[in-house]
């Protein structure tokens, strides 16, 4: 309501600072297409930091599952995938195969490892062991994180 009052100021430079502001959010949010939910402006981050300030449903209620289903069919055919997911939706109706990474000891854990950014936001120890030695290859959206382990 505040920045909505700025349009009543009567001084040039105010409404063109306003003019370039509003511009710049509106391409922000076109850029971002077509991942809204997690969307978040330069000023936190840009979106693909979004998970580093918000996480749970403010990033992923399932949307890039099927994203995720395609990547892996198409990039990863034939690999051990083990999915460590945060979100509202159900990996497998979307033809998801994974293992959890929690089912086996840590050293058995080898391949492509998915994990949702909500899950590095609160990891357990255990995450924070197994991402410590696997290496970051892939995103989906901006709500899962693809490594290689």
């Amino acid at each position: 309501m505040a920045a909505g009052t700025v349009t009543l100021i009567r001084v040039r430079w105010v409404q063109v600072t306003t003019a370039l502001l509003v511009l710049f959010v509106a391409v922000s949010s076109l850029r971002t297409f077509p991942y809204y939910l997690p969307y978040s402006n330069e000023a936190f981050g840009g979106t693909a930091n979004t998970h580093r300030n918000l996480h749970d449903s403010n990033v992923d209620w399932g949307q890039d599952l099927a994203r995720l289903s395609q990547k892996l069919k198409t990039d990863y055919p034939g690999e051990r995938i083990w999915l460590n997911y945060k979100g509202s939706g159900v990996p497998a109706y979307y033809g998801i195969t994974a293992s959890d990474i929690y089912s086996v000891p840590p050293d058995q854990v080898h391949g492509i490892l998915v994990i949702s950014d909500s899950r590095v936001a609160i990891a357990s120890a255990r995450l924070k062991a197994l991402l410590a030695t696997a290496t970051e290859i892939d995103q989906v959206g901006y709500s899962m994180t693809i490594y290689r382990r």
